[in-house]
């Protein structure tokens, strides 16, 4: 069962020299931003690392549901092969004006780990977005880390750190 979790406070980044980030908390981006990004977007980037510590990069679809990113695919694919070895990972959204970038760990979900309600939710979300038959795998992201912003100047760049699980 994927059982929710606290959205902590957001809070400022910390401050670069020379880069224009939130002055002040009311700058700061909501969670509702977060959210409507991860729900309209089509493309997830999933980060991964390869055994010897290469970078992995990859787009895969998803969905956002229960504030975290789930997406499927084969575990004979590189990227599940990594996050099988190594949970860590990183996903972003193809947008570099709307940016959501989410840091946490992967977890892929066994039969018995949702109920039937449950997993007829995932798949009616996945089917609705995609027009496409079942996914499967599914795998989600527990976040550690948000940060996002809203437009090229990083005003409102924010950052939600979550407890360790």
């Amino acid at each position: 069962m994927l059982t929710d979790f606290l959205i902590p406070a957001p809070i400022p980044t910390k401050l670069v020299p020379g880069y224009q980030m939130p002055a002040n908390p009311e700058q700061l981006l909501s969670w509702e931003f977060v959210t409507q990004q991860m729900e309209q977007s089509r493309v997830y980037w999933l980060n991964t690392l390869y055994a010897d510590g290469r970078p992995h990069a990859v787009p895969v679809w998803g969905i956002w549901h229960k504030n975290r990113v789930h997406f499927d695919g084969s575990p004979k694919t590189g990227w599940a092969r990594n996050l099988l070895r190594n949970p860590q990972i990183t996903v972003h959204l193809p947008s570099g004006d709307k940016v959501v970038i989410i840091e946490g760990h992967a977890h892929m979900l066994e039969d018995e780990a949702l109920t039937l309600a449950e997993w007829q939710t995932l798949d009616s979300l996945y089917q609705s977005k995609y027009a496409v038959d079942n996914g499967s795998p599914y795998w989600y992201v527990h976040p550690t880390k948000v940060i996002a912003w809203n437009g090229e100047d990083l005003r409102t760049m924010t950052r939600w750190v979550f407890p360790p699980t």
